[in-house]
């Protein structure tokens, strides 16, 4: 891979790592807010604090996975500064084009990948 392509990689990494943290954050301060909400009081209440929760709980496993996704966004900068980027941790072939333009923090190629998700399926 060409340095224009690592270029165009890392500004495309960069600029998802931007939204991930911004979409973390706002989630984190909005369930600070809802946590710190008084739902003391009449049997409506009751209902709309477990609705509340509800909703809390929602957010914050959306959180966790925008975490994981931050974290592989992470591994993938970290890849282009190494200069592994574009190799398959599997079976250490280029992985195409095609797959890191729809998916850049990609690790594996497509047959790795499908091999390891089978495997974990057992």
């Amino acid at each position: 891979m060409n340095k224009r392509d690592l270029k165009k990689f890392e500004k495309l990494l960069l600029a998802e790592r931007d939204r991930l943290t911004g979409s973390i954050k706002n989630i984190e301060d909005a369930s600070r807010y809802e946590s710190g909400r008084d739902n003391s009081g009449d049997l409506s209440s009751y209902a709309e604090s477990g609705t509340d929760n509800f909703e809390l709980e929602t957010a914050l496993n959306i959180a966790s996975g925008e975490s994981h996704w931050l974290n592989d966004v992470s591994e993938a900068l970290a890849r282009i500064q190494s200069g592994t980027f574009g190799t398959c941790e599997g079976c250490e072939k280029e992985i195409p084009r095609k797959r890191l333009e729809a998916f850049p923090s990609a690790k594996y190629c497509v047959p790795c990948k499908e091999e390891i998700e089978k495997q974990n399926a057992y």
